[in-house]
């Protein structure tokens, strides 16, 4: 059985890979390969989540650093707390914070489907642990490939003592962090 305190610490398991050699023609360009993967656990899931899984990818045409910038100034826009912020690897976000009743200003149960229960969905009544993360990588024509992940669980606080559950995204906030970088980089 798991400590109620090792369950709501957040792990960041830091994974390099081996190097592999690979040909390259003259000329020839290379994405940035990620040399880290960003992982979270949270409770109510039995493993350990690997953010780049649960990603939305889309190309934005921007260098890395200035979408990582973007990136940053739409988490605060967002109200998140950044707590992760590699500018060499390209991430930025929070890996695990806890947090009530609404997120970029809308109900949890907007951006979160935890279940529900004769008061309504769970998400809007339980307390919610987030990981919330922008991963980016240079691509070979200049331009931006941009990961947004957002993955939750939510543990009731009223009464006696239950097992946290493991929530599902709607995309909402998603889509909402996406289009913040996409603006703030037309600035």
């Amino acid at each position: 059985m798991i400590s109620l305190a090792r369950a709501f610490r957040v792990v960041v398991i830091l994974v390099v890979g081996a190097t592999v050699a690979e040909a390259q023609l003259p000329g020839q360009a290379r994405a940035q390969q990620p040399a880290v993967r960003l992982r979270t656990a949270l409770p109510g899931y039995p493993d350990p989540i690997a953010l780049d899984t649960v990603a939305n990818y889309t190309e934005m045409k921007a260098a890395p650093g200035v979408v990582f910038n973007a990136a940053v100034e739409a988490f605060k826009t967002l109200d998140i707390p950044v707590t992760v912020r590699d500018s060499i690897h390209g991430t930025v976000g929070n890996l695990g914070w806890i947090k009530l009743r609404q997120l970029a200003g809308k109900t949890m149960s907007t951006s979160f489907n935890c279940g529900s229960g004769m008061t309504g969905p769970n998400a809007d009544a339980y307390r919610l642990t987030i990981a919330a993360v922008v991963m980016i990588e240079a691509l070979p024509n200049g331009n931006s490939r941009v990961g947004v992940a957002l993955v939750g669980s939510a543990q009731d606080v009223q009464g006696a003592s239950k097992d946290p559950v493991p929530c599902g995204t709607s995309g909402y906030t998603e889509g909402r962090i996406e289009a913040l970088v996409r603006a703030k980089l037309t600035r």
